[in-house]
């Protein structure tokens, strides 16, 4: 299988990106949310061009020159962090996760539906370990949880660690 090479987004990559975000997140949550909690996909593209794009550091993944995942970093929050459909579970998402893990090496969070069962068995195997739940705001409107990602040695939660 052909490396995965994670890096800062080109800005010209921001329109091939978008459509990479549209279709993992709708793909992803027609799976788990009812009709009614889906925004239209011009919305979800608007979003990611003109909020995410704007407030984050992007990055992507890149196998054969062709972006296969992306995502988006503000401080210690990983915000976003989607693999196309086709390219899950093929080492991209790690591979940007272990990016995110050197840019922020004192720790990470990060934020997922709780009915999102991959999502957070991705995380967990990764080390990140749930620290709040809360609710997502509408049109989701669903349960979420907050992770965390420390280091060892350095223990946010309060926890000593043995």
């Amino acid at each position: 299988m052909p490396k995965i090479e994670v890096r800062r987004m080109f800005p010209a990559e921001l329109a091939p990106a978008a459509d990479l975000y549209l279709r993992s997140i709708t793909g992803l949550l027609q799976g788990i949310l009812k009709p009614e909690q889906i925004r239209a996909d011009h919305e979800y593209r608007r979003y990611f061009t003109n909020v995410v794009a704007r407030d984050h550091e992007l990055w992507v993944a890149v196998r054969d020159g062709h972006p296969v995942g992306v995502m988006a970093i503000a401080n210690e929050w990983i915000d976003q962090l989607y693999v196309d459909p086709p390219e899950q579970r093929r080492g991209a998402g790690s591979a940007m996760l272990a990016q995110a893990k050197t840019l922020s090496p004192n720790g990470l969070r990060v934020l997922t539906l709780q009915r999102n069962a991959a999502a957070c068995r991705f995380y967990e195997a990764h080390g990140f370990e749930a620290y709040d739940r809360g609710r997502s705001p509408p049109p989701e409107d669903e349960p979420d949880v907050s992770y965390r990602w420390c280091p060892r040695g350095d223990d946010h939660a309060g926890k000593a660690r043995r």
